[in-house]
């Protein structure tokens, strides 16, 4: 008996098209798992963070889960589902896009690696030693709901990244009309390079840096109201996934799956709040 808490009927109904072409066409073998009971036994995964081979048996072998895993996100239906649960967040609640954040996040990845570190996203983290880590960098728009999420080592600085999320966008934004105001982004002293303000532009963006040894201003009732902010709550969010808290894939592509997978999780769940 199932008695840990499963993916919703909803988020189920979004995402159970992409896995149709998934199915076993052949007959013979034993019955196969509904691929219901997979996706909880990853989400599960996702969850608690636990290794593949101490999820509870009703959700199939460890190598099943993990082959079916493998699969998926070799074919991006990770990225897809993060793509249908933005256009549904799009359809029935908006974005905010007029203001967006972006910022980085390290974690932890203990991981041994058989490939080139780079490539797989993991780098000697300047902030822990030198112990491996990885990069997740996150745009989110006006109230912290995820638009583009992507992934790099721990040594990659943030001005090296602020093109990876916006190409990775989970839908598109809309396009702007003649008159109308840029939207605006919103990034720390990490950003403050004058390359970083440039490229920031060329993306149609409106730069709001904050400066390099700018004191803290004191809230006025002419001045802006702090928006930064809501990125981090979002990583806060993220990181209460512990499969993402820290890294233990070795694969660049699993890790990045589950982030999609969370990133998808975060937004279906604020529809179903608001519902």
């Amino acid at each position: 008996m199932i008695t840990y808490q499963e993916i919703s009927d909803d988020f189920w109904d979004l995402v159970a098209p992409l896995l149709e072409r998934f199915k076993r066409r052949k007959p013979g073998g034993s019955k196969p798992l509904e691929f219901r009971v997979l996706l909880n036994g990853i989400f599960y995964l996702l969850k608690t963070g636990c290794q593949w081979a101490f999820l509870p048996s009703f959700y199939g072998s460890k190598s099943t889960l993990h082959e079916h895993f493998q699969r998926w996100a070799s074919a991006g239906i990770f990225a897809e589902m993060f793509r249908l649960g933005a256009a549904r967040y799009e359809e029935l609640q908006g974005f905010k896009w007029d203001w967006q954040s972006m910022d980085g996040s390290l974690v932890q990845a203990p991981t041994r690696q058989s490939t080139s570190l780079s490539e797989e996203g993991v780098g000697r983290n300047p902030t822990d030693r030198g112990k491996s880590g990885s990069k997740i960098h996150l745009l989110t728009d006006q109230e912290g709901m995820p638009c583009g999420v992507a992934l790099a080592g721990a040594n990659v600085h943030d001005s090296r990244l602020v093109t990876a999320p916006v190409e990775g966008l989970a839908l598109s934004a809309p396009k702007i009309k003649p008159m109308e105001e840029r939207p605006h982004l919103c990034l720390d002293k990490a950003y403050d390079m004058k390359r970083v303000e440039i490229e920031v532009l060329n993306h149609g963006y409106t730069p709001h840096i904050r400066r390099i040894g700018e004191e803290k201003q004191h809230v006025t009732q002419d001045s802006h109201p702090a928006r930064r902010w809501v990125v981090e709550r979002t990583f806060a969010w993220l990181k209460g996934f512990r499969a993402i808290r820290t890294r233990y894939t070795c694969r660049g592509a699993n890790y990045l799956a589950l982030l999609h997978l969370a990133c998808t999780l975060v937004l279906t769940r604020r529809l179903e709040a608001i519902a």
